[in-house]
């Protein structure tokens, strides 16, 4: 029924009846995620695999809808230092935000932060590091976004030099911040996959020894083998916590992903195609994969830190 309904929608009018459903699906029906999913990633504790994509939430506003749905994380964003006039927020109106929430969160709250597309170099470091100051005491961790649609394409190879001045300035500012406030928040990096990204920059998330990496990838038909086979190569090149994101709609596309290696999954078209019970969906079908798993003496639920 939900699905023919947003069959007949434009996508913005989709989206906003995604987030209306949600919010009152999370008021009458809850259904945290099964206790056998959870699992521990870059120090953290996720109650289950399955996260909300930035994008889907820019300003942080649906956040408390999501634990009683099934989510395990969520990631809101992207977030600019300065908001501008189209769909970028800025950093003092999305703390203004997470400021009302309590601490600690019922599920980790990552923050994907970018910058648009005429920052200079110099201004883009500067960028990233007021947003980092500005979150580290309400984010539980954080993602340098490098492929912003609307924003600078970092993971280009013609952006080498910058995307290293970034990288290296991010991580320096991060061990600061440890230091100051006696706080540890991972810092991950996102990719999009689908506009291009080079061994190059996974040779920097490596040497700068990034917490994770966030790589997204929007399979269209016929493409998931592709993208599940680059998911393997990137999990095993970098060693490190890997995020799946882009073109999860299906319980089996979420088994599919972590079965190549993701640590954790985001979803976001799943949810406009289908609405807020596509959680409770996945998580009973990974719930009793694992029950399963347990039953016949097979490897436990992994682990990723």
């Amino acid at each position: 029924m939900y699905e023919s309904i947003v069959a007949k929608l434009s996508q913005p009018k989709a989206r906003t009846l995604a987030r209306a459903s949600m919010r009152l699906a999370a008021m009458v029906r809850a259904s945290e995620a099964p206790a056998a999913l959870r699992l521990t990633v870059m120090g953290l504790s996720f109650p289950g695999p399955v996260g909300l994509a930035a994008g889907f939430d820019k300003l942080g506003t649906l956040y408390p809808s999501l634990p009683p749905l099934g989510f395990g994380f969520a990631e809101i964003g992207s977030v600019i230092p300065l908001p501008e006039l189209r769909c970028s927020h800025g950093l003092d109106a999305v703390t203004a935000i997470l400021s009302r929430y309590p601490r600690p969160h019922p599920i980790p709250l990552g923050v994907s932060i970018g910058m648009n597309r005429k920052t200079s170099s110099a201004r883009m470091i500067e960028g990233y590091l007021v947003c980092m100051q500005g979150f580290w005491k309400y984010a539980d961790y954080i993602a340098l976004n490098l492929g912003v649609r609307a924003g600078a394409d970092l993971h280009l190879p013609e952006h080498r030099a910058t995307l290293r001045g970034v990288l290296a300035a991010a991580k320096n500012e991060q061990t600061r911040m440890v230091r100051e406030h006696g706080l540890h928040h991972p810092l991950v990096v996102k990719v999009d996959q689908t506009r291009g990204y080079t061994d190059a920059l996974l040779d920097c998330v490596r040497e700068f020894s990034f917490d994770g990496l966030i790589l997204s990838s929007d399979a269209r038909k016929g493409e998931e083998g592709e993208v599940l086979a680059s998911l393997e190569r990137v999990v095993k090149t970098l060693e490190i916590p890997v995020i799946s994101v882009g073109g999860i709609r299906t319980p089996q596309d979420v088994s599919d992903r972590l079965a190549a290696g993701a640590a954790l999954v985001q979803i976001y078209s799943g949810l406009v195609q289908s609405g807020p019970l596509l959680l409770q969906r996945i998580n009973h079908r990974l719930a009793t994969a694992s029950q399963e798993t347990q039953s016949s003496g097979g490897p436990q639920t992994r682990r990723c830190t």
